[in-house]
């Protein structure tokens, strides 16, 4: 088994056959990929032990006030975030761009910036000594799913690899904790 690197710019791994499965927030546009949806997925802040942020309730025009780091594998430097904001009168300050969580996460424990993370990953930052907490927006969640082309169906070792990320990723990520 191999994993791949989300790409920067966007292939058709999946019809190429470069990839056999993709797993996570799947935005494909082509047509004949079969995808299934596998768990809907909040996601929470994360910051360095200490960070001021954590001083008091955490309310929208506090988070806003604060320096952030996106993860966006283009680059982005906004976001939903920034659109639920706008929408109370609110902008951020984005400071960079990193192009995956893990990495964030380095930047993150060592400035005072503030990140979003998945909250199945609340883990990975705890152990890297990162505090979580409630994003103060009201943010949809996201589509956590698997792709693949349909010249996989019938494979039944494809079969099998789609039933073990099935069991793999719960129907639900963990509840932030408040």
């Amino acid at each position: 088994m191999r994993f791949l690197a989300e790409s920067h710019v966007d292939t058709p791994a999946l019809r190429e056959g470069v990839a056999d499965l993709e797993l996570g927030v799947v935005d494909t546009r082509s047509p004949e990929v079969r995808i299934e949806h596998l768990s809907d997925v909040r996601m929470v802040a994360v910051v360095r032990s200490g960070h001021p942020l954590l001083r008091g309730r955490v309310t929208a025009r506090r988070f806003a006030a604060a320096e952030h780091l996106i993860v966006s594998r283009r680059g982005r430097l906004e976001g939903p975030v920034d659109a639920a904001l706008a929408e109370r009168g609110l902008t951020r300050r984005v400071v960079g761009s990193v192009g995956t969580f893990p990495a964030s996460l380095f930047v993150l424990r060592d400035t005072d910036l503030v990140g979003l993370l998945t909250s199945q990953a609340q883990p990975l930052a705890t152990a890297l000594g990162l505090e979580t907490f409630p994003i103060p927006l009201d943010l949809p969640p996201l589509r956590f799913g698997m792709a693949w082309h349909p010249r996989h169906d019938a494979d039944p070792a494809h079969a099998w690899l789609r039933g073990c990320a099935r069991e793999l990723v719960p129907a639900e990520g963990p509840t932030p904790a408040p």
